[in-house]
């Protein structure tokens, strides 16, 4: 009765902080020091640009973090590089025009667009918006890559523990080699048929499929090799610390629609080394903007994977000598 009790209250734990986890996260996103540039057209004065980007630096709450750019065409470039996420171009006319990518995130765009129509109100000025990147029409508001990276992180991290429940930490280096080869043939199979569902049968990321299955791939072993280094480590302690990892903290940290720049800051600073939102940005690296951003995910995973099969493979080696080194009964 006593080790149900103790089961009870764990669950009920994790089950508080899944919930404390995501209202924290989605309850009031809030714009911070989203990156834009402000570009002045010809024709009017000298300085205006910067003058406006001082005072969208001044705005309460730094929603905003402006910048100037020589020209609309430098804007955009910056745009599809990921060093901003919007551009704000001044136009003699008073219609000015916001340049937004809401393939980055649609929440962010959503945001700037509320951010400008109070500060054009204030001015007497007005702007249309020009989406330089969109998401697909078959992506609404980004959410299929973050959708996609939950299932294969959860498809990671599932394999893992029940290994580890059902059949236990390995005795032997053998037992671990054997591990470790179905973990690679589960990852290489998740990542191919996650990929091929988005892209060839609901034709969500169409033509993306060969850098989406080595992504998929990648996430997946990284997550179960990782789960597998814990449950090698800690022993069944791996599950529920796996759980508070990749779900309780890494699914509301990814984002999902929105973007880093309207999470609170403890989700934005973690989203980007937990396998969902490494997942959910690489997707988005690879769809719109032409593999550009990819570098930190990629770095994060390589990080998981080294990490878990330092994990593995050390402390089965450890567990193999010292069955080794036990006395044998004459």
């Amino acid at each position: 009765m006593r080790k149900v009790v103790w089961l009870a209250a764990g669950v009920l734990i994790l089950q508080l902080g899944f919930i404390l986890s995501y209202v924290a996260a989605f309850h009031q996103p809030t714009p911070r020091e989203i990156p834009i540039v402000v570009v002045a057209e010809q024709g009017l004065p000298a300085g205006v640009d910067s003058d406006t980007a001082d005072k969208l630096n001044a705005i309460d709450g730094t929603p905003l973090d402006a910048r100037t750019a020589a020209s609309t065409g430098d804007a955009r470039a910056m745009i599809r590089n990921r060093e901003v996420l919007g551009a704000y171009v001044l136009s003699p006319t008073g219609t000015d025009t916001l340049i937004t990518a809401s393939a980055a995130g649609s929440s962010i765009a959503s945001s700037l667009e509320a951010i400008f129509t109070k500060v054009d109100q204030s001015q007497n000025r007005t702007f249309v918006v020009r989406d330089d990147i969109p998401v697909s029409i078959h992506d609404n508001r980004g959410l299929s890559g973050f959708y996609l990276s939950v299932g294969w992180v959860v498809g990671g991290y599932l394999l893992a523990a029940a290994i580890g429940l059902l059949i236990g930490a390995p005795k032997s280096l053998r037992e671990a080699s054997a591990q470790f080869g179905v973990l690679i043939g589960y990852s290489i199979l998740s990542g191919i048929l996650g990929a091929f569902i988005t892209t060839h049968v609901l034709g969500t990321f169409a033509g993306h499929w060969f850098p989406l299955a080595l992504l998929g791939t990648a996430v997946v072993l990284a997550t179960a090799l990782f789960t597998l280094g814990l449950r090698a480590a800690v022993g069944v302690a791996a599950v529920p610390i796996a759980i508070i990892v990749f779900v309780i903290l890494g699914n509301p940290s990814a984002g999902g629609a929105f973007g880093p720049n309207v999470l609170p800051e403890f989700y934005s600073a973690v989203g980007r080394w937990i396998t969902p939102g490494v997942s959910t940005e690489g997707v988005r690296s690879i769809v719109y903007f032409s593999g550009t951003g990819l570098g930190q995910p990629a770095l994060a995973l390589v990080l998981y994977t080294v990490i878990g099969l330092a994990l593995f493979f050390g402390f089965t080696y450890r567990r193999q000598q010292k069955s080794s080194n036990l006395p044998v009964d004459a």
